[in-house]
């Protein structure tokens, strides 16, 4: 199992790090990036039904297949949340593809909730085409809407901010937006090495659990472990790897480094929440793993989870100023 972790690990990375060399060269910011996050995303949307055509299933006794012909069992339309989760994230590329530096009038992130918006009225429009009558139990259309909602929200509005932060700028709409590419990067190593952390000193040290209904595996010693990798991923992003990106700073050390560790120990936390929260949706549909296509990892779910929640989170960090220019 350690085996494929490393060798999917060593893949994901060359994988990213080769785009983000690749974009710095491209039309705009964030373009030659921009289909790796619409397959996670499309992928992510996936396996979230899969979840839940899963948990109805176990709940009515009857097989996958059975689960999803059964309209009263309110699993959502497949193409539409694949569709729906594709328009937010591409509404979310407006500043780079419309070339609306400050996000036009709807602000950078309000292309996301717009995006959220078209998705809650193709699933109402569709509900309404669909409708055959009063005869299916109450709340089997909210209960369909809610699920819906959630997958887009999940795989399409998280993913919105990945696409955010890479195009985040220095102040001024530079052509390359380096300080995107450094915030991209960094909320993926400071994520990342975390789960690092986290997996090696919770074997090495790990005795106290920490949420064993959630997650059996997660201690308290390995929490510890992986914010310490997420502190040292963040002062090495944001420290020798800006500056090779050519991003300087014009704070003060003192201020700098305060900046570095909020931003380690809130994004760190961030992406343990989202870790925990792909755990509640596994345990509520009574699977190990999102997925078993990627052993080691399980599915997109389980290897975008904790970046997927940090992203908002690390954006709201540099928009703040805790860190960046």
């Amino acid at each position: 199992m350690l085996y494929w972790r490393i060798i999917q690990a060593t893949i994901a990375v060359a994988l990213v790090l080769g785009l983000a060399w690749l974009d710095q060269f491209g039309p705009r910011p964030g373009m030659i990036m921009l289909p790796l996050a619409l397959v996670g995303a499309w992928m992510c949307a996936g396996e979230i039904l899969g979840l839940y055509e899963k948990a109805v299933a176990n709940r009515m006794g009857a097989s996958v297949a059975a689960a999803k012909q059964d309209r009263t069992a309110s699993i959502p339309s497949r193409p539409l949340v694949y569709a729906a989760t594709m328009l937010t994230v591409i509404a979310s590329t407006a500043p780079m593809t419309l070339y609306y530096p400050d996000g036009g009038v709807s602000g950078r992130t309000g292309w996301i909730a717009w995006g959220l918006i078209g998705g809650l009225i193709m699933a109402l429009l569709y509900e309404m085409w669909t409708y055959d009558g009063p005869d299916q139990p109450p709340g089997t259309i909210a209960t369909r809407l809610a699920r819906t909602m959630f997958a887009i929200s999940y795989a399409g509005g998280l993913m919105g901010f990945v696409v955010q932060l890479r195009i985040i700028s220095g102040g001024v709409w530079d052509e390359d937006c380096r300080w995107g590419m450094l915030a991209l990067l960094t909320t993926i190593a400071t994520v990342k090495l975390n789960d690092t952390g986290a997996y090696a000193a919770g074997h090495a040290f790990g005795r106290h659990k920490m949420a064993p209904k959630l997650s059996p595996g997660k201690t308290w010693e390995g929490t510890i472990g992986g914010f310490i990798g997420s502190i040292v991923g963040a002062l090495i992003f944001l420290g020798p790897v800006a500056g090779w990106l050519g991003c300087t700073y014009e704070q003060s050390t003192t201020k700098w480094l305060l900046g570095v560790l909020i931003y380690a120990i809130v994004v760190g936390l961030a992406g343990v929440l989202g870790d925990l929260a792909v755990s509640l949706l596994k345990r509520d549909a009574g699977v190990k793993n999102s997925s078993s296509w990627m052993p080691g990892f399980g599915g997109f779910l389980d290897l975008l989870d904790s970046i997927l929640l940090a992203a908002p989170v690390s954006y709201a960090l540099w928009m703040g100023h805790i860190v960046g220019p």
